[in-house]
C-alpha cells in the first residue's frame, strides 16, 4: 500500500481504511508483522498528537496602529518577564520530550501491506499423437514356414477339434486297409454287401487301398470292422441295437516283460439305432457317416508328428 508515518497510520486505523490484521514493517523489525503489534506505539501517538501550526497573519491594505502601551509598575514588569521565560522554557522542554519519544519509541516510516489471495490457473496437459511408421518384416523363408507348419501340427495333436481317434492311431502302412462286415440282422432286412460297399467307397475316396476280406496274399496293418448288433435279430418289423465302425491296427505289444504281436483296437465310432421295417434302407447310410469319421482320423494320424 505504501509508506506512512505513525500519525498517518493512526488516522487510517481510526477511519477503518487500515485493519489491525494488515501487515507492516519498519526499520529495526526482523520481518512483516500485523499492525496489532504496534498497539503501544499507536497509543503513544494518540497521547501526544501533533501540534497544529499557527497560521501566519494576513496582511491587509490598512496600516495597523499599535495600541498604546499600558503603564505598569517596575515590579509588575519584572514578574511578567519571569513568567514569560518560564513558559518558553516549559514549551522547549515539552517539545524536546515529544521529539525524543517520537524518534526513539516510534518508527519514523511504517510500511503497511495487506495480503491478497492470488488465483492460480491449473496447467492444462496437452498430448500430441505422433504417427510411427513400422517397417514390415521380410517374407519368411521356406525353412521358417516349415517350422511353423510343424508347430501347428504338433499343437493339433492335443486339441479337441482333431479328435482323440486321430491321435491314438498309427499311420496306415502302404495305405492298405482290410474291411470286414459283421451283421446280426436278417439278410433280407439289411444287406451286408450294401454296408461293405458304403465303407469301402469312403476309404477309396480318401486315397486308401482296400484289400478284400478273403484276400490272404496281401498284408494290411489296419482293419476296419463294420458291425450291426441287434437286440432281436429275428424281428422283421423293428431293428433296435448298435451300429459301429471299429479300427484295429497290428503292432507289437509289451507288458510284464513279454512282447508280442497283436491286433489292437485303436478307435471306435458307434451309435444306437431303432428303425422300423419301412426305414431299414437307411441303415447302410449310417455306416457311411461313421466310415467318413474313421477315414479322416486315419489320414490325420499319418500327418501328425506326435500322438497321445
Amino acid at each position: 500500500m505504501g509508506e506512512f508515518d505513525i500519525d498517518r497510520v493512526v488516522e487510517l486505523l481510526d477511519s477503518g481504511e487500515f485493519l489491525w490484521t494488515d501487515l507492516c514493517w519498519a526499520q529495526g523489525m526482523a520481518g512483516w508483522v500485523p499492525l496489532a503489534g504496534l498497539r503501544a506505539e499507536v497509543a503513544a501517538a494518540k497521547a501526544f498528537p501533533p501540534v497544529a501550526a499557527v497560521p501566519a497573519p494576513v496582511a491587509s491594505g490598512r496600516r495597523r496602529v499599535p495600541p498604546a502601551p499600558a503603564l505598569v509598575s517596575p515590579s509588575q514588569a519584572m514578574a511578567s518577564k519571569s513568567s514569560g521565560w518560564a513558559w518558553v522554557a516549559g514549551g522547549v522542554t515539552l517539545g524536546a520530550l515529544v521529539g525524543l519519544l517520537t524518534t526513539h519509541l516510534f518508527p519514523q516510516v511504517v510500511l503497511v501491506d495487506r495480503p491478497v489471495e492470488k488465483i492460480v490457473d491449473r496447467p492444462v496437459e496437452v498430448i500430441r499423437t505422433v504417427e510411427k511408421r513400422v517397417e514390415v518384416p521380410a517374407a519368411l523363408t521356406t525353412v521358417q514356414l516349415e517350422a511353423i507348419e510343424f508347430a501347428k501340427k504338433k499343437e493339433d495333436a492335443f486339441r479337441r477339434e482333431v479328435g482323440w481317434g486321430a491321435t491314438s492311431m498309427l499311420p496306415v502302412f502302404d495305405k492298405k486297409i482290410r474291411v470286414i462286415v459283421n451283421s446280426q440282422a436278417d439278410q433280407g432286412a439289411v444287406s451286408i454287401e450294401s454296408i461293405r460297399a458304403r465303407v469301402e467307397s469312403v476309404l477309396r475316396r480318401n486315397g486308401f487301398v482296400v484289400v478284400s476280406e478273403s484276400d490272404n496274399t496281401q498284408f494290411a496293418s489296419t482293419i476296419v470292422i463294420a458291425s450291426l448288433l441287434c437286440v432281436d435279430s429275428k424281428n422283421e418289423d423293428q431293428l433296435s441295437g448298435h451300429v459301429a465302425v471299429e479300427v484295429k491296427q497290428y503292432m507289437f505289444v509289451a507288458g510284464g516283460g513279454i512282447m508280442k504281436q497283436a491286433w489292437v483296437t485303436m478307435s471306435e465310432y458307434d451309435m444306437t439305432i431303432q428303425f422300423g421295417s419301412l426305414n431299414f434302407y437307411k441303415i447302410p447310410g449310417l455306416f457311411d457317416d461313421l466310415a467318413v469319421r474313421a477315414s479322416n482320423d486315419l489320414l490325420k494320424a499319418g500327418e501328425l508328428p506326435y500322438s497321445k
